[in-house]
């Protein structure tokens, strides 16, 4: 009986292992039968049945990617897009390397024209995989798309901060980087907001201070011809025709002797006596000789980004640092640097390059230009019209504008047409 039983059991351990071993061998089987009629089905066009075939062979293997992409592509020969996107983001969200899957669903917004969607799809896979470099390739070559945002106006400057300034006929107000108006325009001249948190404004011939909320806010007891932004707690004014500085409480903290001031920046600023300037620190003492012809400043008065200011003398244009030494070459012209990325310099007729090192970044090839943003684009002129590069030379937008400006943080550029400046924004930045 005993033995019996050990045969029975020894048996009932073959069915299983026979079982095991039949299961092993048919699933392959049956797996690649569906792959099999799956495309047979496909080259017939008779696609929701090769759809069912395929998610039959899931079954078998559901980390598959190559099989949710054939689904995918089946969904889209039959015109089902919530299916092929569907299948798309089951592929991009296996386990592994998605980047094909992604590849595929972009490219087929862009076959759309749904262009914002390829942007967003690929902003977002690039934030989530550690291997993106094709996907950043893939981001990179559709930027220089732009839409026009805001109003028109005579006058749009350079971002400064979180601001630009507008002007509108002879009125000039303030916007914020994306053309919303902060201050509509309403004054005869205006600064930026300083470090106190108001900006100085001349209406009816008389200077105060404003908010944000356009309430007025400072005004000094005397009467000033300018009064300049707070910035490092000094003020540039100008009373009598002759110009010193005040602080914080309006009281002068210099003589009212020169003939220029501006405003601090970096720790640097600049005084002009009689027809020369100098340059100054924050102590109000003297970095260089007053021996300039010139000094170049910004849309806002500044002449000291990244603590470094270019001057001219005679005819040339030299970058002085904060030491008040020159570096780098000289210049027949230059524009100002207006974020920590190159400034825009002339030689020979020709525009190009230089960092706030003085060293050469791209060389002078262009019509006309103006300093790099820090999105790394910069404008410059290209036969007779504006357009936009990246850092290496190449166009991100291609030349089309009277004029051009440089992109601020939040993708936005003033740009000229028929007369007018309006906004840009760029679709990637």
């Amino acid at each position: 009986m005993k033995k019996l039983m050990i045969v029975a059991v020894a048996a009932l351990l073959g069915l299983s292992w026979w079982t095991t071993f039949s299961s092993a061998v048919q699933k392959p089987a049956e797996y690649q039968s569906y792959l099999a009629e799956a495309q047979k089905n496909e080259k017939k066009g008779i696609y929701y049945d090769a759809i069912l075939n395929y998610q039959k062979a899931l079954e078998y293997h559901p980390e598959n990617m190559d099989i949710y992409l054939k689904i995918a592509e089946a969904y889209k020969n039959l015109g089902d897009e919530n299916g092929f996107i569907q299948a798309c983001t089951q592929a991009m969200n296996l386990e592994g390397d998605g980047e094909q899957a992604v590849m595929i669903l972009a490219d087929y917004y862009l076959e759309k024209g749904q262009k914002g969607d390829a942007i967003a799809l690929l902003q977002a896979q690039i934030q989530q995989q550690e291997s993106n470099g094709s996907l950043r390739a893939k981001l990179n070559s559709l930027a220089g798309g732009f839409d026009y945002i805001g109003e028109e106006y005579d006058e749009i400057s350079n971002a400064c901060g979180s601001c630009m300034l507008v002007k509108s006929g002879e009125d000039l107000g303030i916007t914020d980087l994306q053309g919303n108006v902060v201050i509509r325009a309403q004054y005869e001249q205006m600064g930026m907001f300083g470090e106190n948190g108001f900006a100085p404004v001349q209406k009816d011939g008389t200077w105060y201070y404003i908010d944000t909320n356009n309430y007025k806010r400072r005004q000094p007891d005397e009467e000033y011809e300018f009064l300049g932004v707070c910035n490092q707690g000094a003020i540039p004014a100008k009373k009598d025709g002759k110009w010193g500085y005040l602080n914080e409480d309006f009281q002068p903290v210099t003589k009212f002797e020169y003939d220029g001031a501006t405003p601090f920046l970096n720790g640097l600023a600049a005084l002009k006596k009689g027809e020369k300037w100098a340059i100054i620190n924050t102590e109000l003492k003297a970095v260089t000789d007053f021996g300039f012809d010139e000094i170049v400043c910004d849309d806002w008065g500044f002449c000291s980004r990244n603590g470094v200011v270019f001057a001219r003398m005679g005819e040339k244009y030299y970058l002085i640092n904060s030491e008040g030494v020159q570096i780098g070459d000289e210049y027949d012209a230059v524009s100002p640097f207006l974020s920590s990325g190159p400034a825009a310099v002339m030689q020979a007729g020709k525009w190009g390059f230089v960092s706030s090192e003085g060293e050469q970044v791209l060389k002078c090839m262009f019509e006309n230009a103006s300093g790099f943003s820090e999105l790394g684009y910069a404008p410059v002129c290209s036969g007779g019209k504006w357009g936009f590069i990246k850092e290496n030379g190449d166009f991100v937008v291609e030349p089309q504008f009277e004029g051009a400006k440089t992109f601020n943080k939040e993708g936005a550029a003033p740009v000229k047409e028929n007369g007018k400046w309006k906004l840009i924004q760029l679709d990637i930045y």
